[in-house]
């Protein structure tokens, strides 16, 4: 049951757990960056991806749910511990280097690490259909923000993926869930062939941006093969339908949480 559960839900949280700390117009930049490693099914490329959005016949839920059941977030080993207690990847080495249009550059140790869960109880909801709406029921949904970036071009860059992994995709949540503000108004834009996010945070009204970054299985039989996405927009995660009067009642909630 924990686990259609995920499948049902998983959307939701995710796109809970996205909305950034609100921001006035002006104000310095945020990039959050949520991280996540396609362990539990053997995705090597975007074609592999978009192979397990497609089991959901159409479904935006399910769709979303079952990348985020093959991908869980993950983080670093040094916080593994304050990491929660909802479905996660196992913590692991990586790296991100994220530098502003002044030139100025932070890496993981200047971020903010966000430890963070979302539960049936958080979206009021009886998610995996059992009459119970439960708090034992969660999707870890721990993240790193980037903050006091200078508004305009900014670059992410995976400078050190996990051992065995790539770079895969790039995905954002929809404006309908933003109380605040538009992701995709930054026009971010992804490079597999360089590792990198490139967006304009000047874009957006509330000069934040939330991404989540997909890495896919690397082995011997992958490293040679040229990315057929080396430079590609970054496509925004479907609306669910099903979950945006509960999720639209949290959102200023969990921005305040993010922050």
């Amino acid at each position: 049951m924990r686990r259609l559960f995920a499948v049902a839900a998983a959307t939701g949280l995710l796109m809970l757990s996205a909305l950034p700390a609100l921001a006035a117009e002006g104000d310095p930049g945020v990039v959050m960056v949520m991280k996540h490693a396609c362990s539990v099914e053997p995705i090597k490329n975007e074609a592999d991806f978009k192979a397990v959005e497609a089991k959901a016949n159409g479904d935006a839920v399910v769709s979303l749910a079952l990348t985020v059941l093959a991908c869980p977030a993950i983080v670093l080993p040094a916080d593994g511990s304050s990491q929660t207690d909802g479905i996660k990847g196992s913590p692991v080495e990586f790296e991100f280097t994220v530098t502003d249009s002044n030139g100025d550059s932070q890496t993981l140790s200047d971020a903010k690490f966000v430890s963070q869960k979302l539960c049936e109880t958080d979206i009021d909801r009886d998610a995996n259909g059992d009459g119970a709406k439960t708090a034992d029921v969660c999707l870890d949904t721990s993240h790193y923000m980037f903050s006091n970036l200078a508004v305009g071009e900014v670059t992410v860059e995976e400078t050190t993926p996990p051992n065995g992994w790539k770079f895969g995709t790039l995905r954002l949540t929809p404006k309908v869930l933003q109380p605040s503000g538009n992701d995709a108004a930054t026009g971010p834009e992804f490079s597999t062939a360089t590792s990198t996010v490139t967006l304009d945070l000047s874009g957006d009204t509330d000069n934040t941006a939330m991404l989540h970054i997909y890495n896919f299985e690397k082995s011997p039989a992958t490293d040679t093969v040229p990315a057929t996405d080396a430079t590609s927009p970054a496509p925004v995660l479907p609306m669910v339908g099903g979950l945006l009067v509960a999720i639209v009642g949290l959102a200023y909630t969990l921005r305040r949480r993010a922050a």
